[in-house]
């Protein structure tokens, strides 16, 4: 007998909420080798919401306490990794249709928000 295993699709919006909570954390300990402190994700119709806390990387504040410019240019650098690395999973291993991903990051409150668009509602991508 052979048994071939497929990526699960969450059933529930509560376990998609999690695989977005798993994916994001997991781009952000790709990019920035630490895990978010704090997620909190919504869902309407085809938008994710994710509000995330995390720790700012100790050299990015040496770089910005000597130059806020070259300080936001890596800030962006790293926001667009982010974004195209997190695309990639949410593509891949959640089959989503990605129309758009919008990220800021507030270095002072070690606060990001994240907008992602989809193609369709977001019960749609549903297993079931």
């Amino acid at each position: 007998m052979i048994i071939i295993l497929v990526d699960q699709l969450p059933r529930t919006l509560g376990e998609l909420k999690q695989s977005i909570m798993r994916e994001n954390n997991l781009v952000n300990q790709l990019i920035f080798k630490v895990g978010l402190t704090e997620q909190q994700i919504s869902l309407m119709d085809n938008k994710i919401i994710i509000i995330a806390k995390h720790k700012r990387i100790p050299v990015l504040e040496i770089i910005e306490s000597s130059s806020d410019s070259l300080a936001e240019i890596i800030d962006r650098l790293l926001i667009d990794k982010y974004k195209e690395l997190l695309l990639r999973n949410l593509e891949e291993k959640l089959h989503f249709n990605v129309q758009l991903i919008l990220k800021d990051y507030d270095s002072m409150k070690e606060i990001s928000g994240t907008i992602i668009v989809l193609d369709k509602k977001i019960e749609s991508y549903l297993a079931g």
